[in-house]
């Protein structure tokens, strides 16, 4: 094979793939409306009940499944809490699911939610 047949072949090859590649990442076709504005974050939910609030400190325990998130074993633990106001109409003893966040170390309920 020549040097010519060899460089046109390469081009083929590379013109071919990159129109695949467009296609690919192509959103064409694609309902994207309900996207707009969206963060793409992990807001898995996880079950527990909680144990103690203390509203005056923004904090409250919740004995936990795995936080699949935050890789953290089944256990009973204080969070702290994002929003004061998540805690408003709950009660020790209330089944809940719940996402917590690691910002900075400080393991935090940013949703919570009666089951």
């Amino acid at each position: 094979m020549n040097i010519k047949t060899l460089t046109l072949t390469l081009l083929i090859g590379l013109t071919s793939l990159q129109a695949q590649a467009e296609i690919a990442m192509s959103h064409e076709g694609h309902d994207m409306s309900q996207m707009a504005g969206m963060e793409m974050a992990d807001t898995t939910m996880t079950r527990g009940i909680i144990s103690r609030i203390d509203a005056a400190n923004q904090k409250v325990g919740i004995k936990h499944e795995a936080i699949a998130n935050l890789k953290m074993p089944p256990m009973t633990m204080t969070f702290r809490v994002a929003d004061p106001a998540l805690l408003e109409g709950f009660a020790v003893g209330d089944a809940v699911n719940f996402h917590a966040t690691n910002p900075a170390g400080k393991l935090t309920v940013t949703m919570l939610q009666k089951q």
